[in-house]
Order: structure tokens, then C-alpha cells, then sequence
């Protein structure tokens, strides 16, 4: 590897589901982490420590299914993420399904994983699109802070998420169009909406009826993936979400040597065939309260060099409380009906 090293013994277990993921100093979730995919799945965790100072190098040495890596000296974070994540899946997972969360993101399938993947390989595909359920409690976004006197797991901790609702509220799933499909053409569809989309994202401008029709019948998550997106669609897609932030992730796929993620796992270089199914990450990205905030805004960890976690800081939206009346309490894979789904007709 021209950019890792591994740390400590080798514990890859080549008959497991690779996770691979980077870390950061938020050993504060990574227990919940960990013991989250070793419910859902036989995993093993290949992690990169891109230079944690809280404890995580520690923690992790301790795991018997977690094998560490490290950036080299010359190797870092804004300029080489895809790169870390690309030379172990090249070196460890070609031709293997994988998933590739952030450490703040829990994998849901609309089944479970060993029921899903012979099906989407039944499918000829190659990913499932994922898409980022964004969760919070009913206390101002300033207090979210993780763990606390309460005691509670992370999921007990922010336990709401917004429900699929009618346009602008909810979610869509859009057409990428055709200047970003040139340069990585997976996936064909995006996911926008959830929490940050409506904290951050102001209300599409310019949604005149026509607009209002394609998002409301072209633009819903029971629409196929696969499906040629007509000119309008594009359109529409472009005039009227440009610059929203994306809740898509390439979650779970199979492997192609030399394929690279455009940074994060949102999009990839390499044209994949989608599978018909929709998985979720349920997504913990504030857990730190003020001073996460303010630390992720400075190092740029996130799209757009963290641009909406610095307009966040800014806009007095971190002392409101995030939850309204289309929030809903997550208890189970059921309360995301609408949102995820699996393989039609299976």
C-alpha cells in the first residue's frame, strides 16, 4: 500500500463481511459501532486511525475482529480518504461484497443481509443504495451530546428521524445528471431529504407546478433505480436541487479492483449495476454538541469542506430542537417503511 500501513496483528477473517471505514477520534460511538454490525452480520472491520488522540488507537488494538491501519507520514485525510479506503478493498475485498460506512452510520437492510445479498446476486447487481436517515433527539442540537448521565445506547440517545412526507418535506430519490454520471457514473439516482436537508437546505426555489409534478411522480422512493430518467427529469432535478446535500452512500457492494470513491462512498468512478433494493444507514452525525460542531466545520471532514456544518454555527439552528411534526421514534427496521425496501418480488 503507497498510503497505509497496518498497525498491530493482522485479524482479517476472508470467509467475514468486510467493513471497512475510517476513524477519527470518536471512540465516543465507536462501541455502538461495533456492536451494531456484529448483530447484523459476521463481520470484519478493517479501520483506518487517521491520527486519533481520544483512544481509539487503544480500544481498537483490544478487538479480535478489527484489523488497524494507519496513514503514512506524507499520506492524509483531505487528500487521500478515497485512496485509503481503495488500497485495502483492492487489496482485501476484490470481488467480495462489502460495506463501507462512516463510524456514525448503522447499516439497516430491508431483510437481513444473508437473506439480501443472494437475492441482489439473483439480481445481476452490484450495490445497494443507501440511504442516510439522519437521527436526533427532541433537546436543541447544541445538547446533543454522547454518552450522558442518562446511560442510554446511541440509538436510545437519538431516537427520531423524519418520516417520508409529501414534497418539499420527506424524501426523493432524483436523476444524477449527465455532466456528473461523465465522471462517476455510479450511482444513476440520488437520495435528498432527512434532517440536515431541511435544517440546511432552504425550500427549493422556483417549484412551479410542473416541478411539483415531477418530484411528486417522478421523484419517489417506490420509483424504479434503474429506469432512464427523461429530459424533464433531469431537468427538474438539476434547476431545482442543485447544491442539496446528498443522503446517498454506495453502502453495500461488490468490490472491482481499481474503482475509487469520489472522496466518501457517495459516488465511485466505476459504473455499477443497482440493485432494485434500498438499505439505510441510520446516521449519528451530531453527538459532540457545540464543540463537535465547531471541530468538524475546522478540519473539513465532510461534503463541500464541511460548508453546512459551518452555515449551522452560523445560523442559530444548533439551540433549536430538531424534531416537528413529521418526526417519528425509530424502534425497528419496520418504522422505515417507505424509505428502505427490498428486492421487488421476492
Amino acid at each position: 500500500m503507497r498510503n497505509l500501513e497496518r498497525v498491530g496483528p493482522d485479524r482479517h477473517d476472508p470467509e467475514a463481511l468486510p467493513v471497512v471505514v475510517l476513524a477519527h477520534n470518536e471512540a465516543n460511538i465507536l462501541p455502538d459501532f461495533l456492536d451494531h454490525y456484529r448483530r447484523i452480520c459476521r463481520p470484519s472491520f478493517l479501520i483506518v486511525d487517521d491520527r486519533s488522540s481520544d483512544g481509539t488507537a487503544e480500544f481498537l488494538a483490544d478487538q479480535p475482529d478489527v484489523t488497524v491501519f494507519r496513514p503514512l507520514p506524507h499520506s492524509h485525510f483531505k487528500t487521500d480518504k478515497a485512496e485509503w479506503r481503495g488500497e485495502i478493498m483492492d487489496a482485501l475485498c476484490a470481488g467480495r461484497w462489502s460495506l463501507v460506512p462512516d463510524l456514525d452510520e448503522h447499516f439497516v437492510p430491508p431483510v437481513p443481509l444473508d437473506t439480501l445479498i443472494p437475492q441482489i446476486e439473483a439480481e445481476g447487481a452490484e450495490v445497494v443504495l443507501t440511504i442516510m436517515i439522519d437521527m436526533y433527539d427532541d433537546r436543541p442540537l447544541a445538547d446533543h451530546v454522547y454518552p450522558d448521565a442518562r446511560g442510554l445506547s446511541l440509538a436510545e440517545s437519538f431516537p427520531f428521524f423524519d418520516t417520508q412526507d409529501d414534497f418539499p418535506q420527506g424524501y426523493i430519490m432524483r436523476p444524477v445528471t449527465p455532466k456528473v454520471l461523465a465522471l462517476n457514473p455510479s450511482p444513476p439516482k440520488i437520495f435528498n431529504g432527512g434532517a440536515r436537508h431541511r435544517i440546511f437546505y432552504p425550500k427549493p426555489k422556483g417549484a412551479g407546478p410542473v416541478a411539483q409534478w415531477v418530484v411528486r411522480h417522478r421523484f419517489g422512493l417506490d420509483r424504479p433505480i434503474n429506469a432512464r430518467a427523461s429530459w424533464l427529469d433531469r431537468r427538474v432535478s438539476r434547476k431545482l436541487f442543485s447544491g442539496s446535500l446528498n443522503c446517498t452512500k454506495l453502502g453495500l457492494l461488490k468490490w472491482k479492483t481499481g474503482m475509487r470513491f469520489a472522496g466518501g462512498p457517495h459516488k465511485a468512478d466505476t459504473a455499477l449495476r443497482c440493485s432494485e433494493a434500498i438499505a439505510a444507514f441510520l446516521h449519528y452525525p451530531l453527538t459532540r454538541g457545540r464543540k463537535g460542531v465547531e471541530y468538524i466545520a475546522q478540519r473539513g471532514q465532510h461534503a463541500d469542506d464541511s460548508e453546512h456544518y459551518k452555515r449551522l454555527l452560523e445560523g442559530g439552528a444548533l439551540e433549536r430542537s430538531p424534531v416537528f411534526a413529521g418526526s417519528k421514534r425509530y424502534s425497528g427496521p419496520g418504522d422505515l417503511a417507505g424509505l428502505i425496501r427490498g428486492v421487488p418480488g421476492r
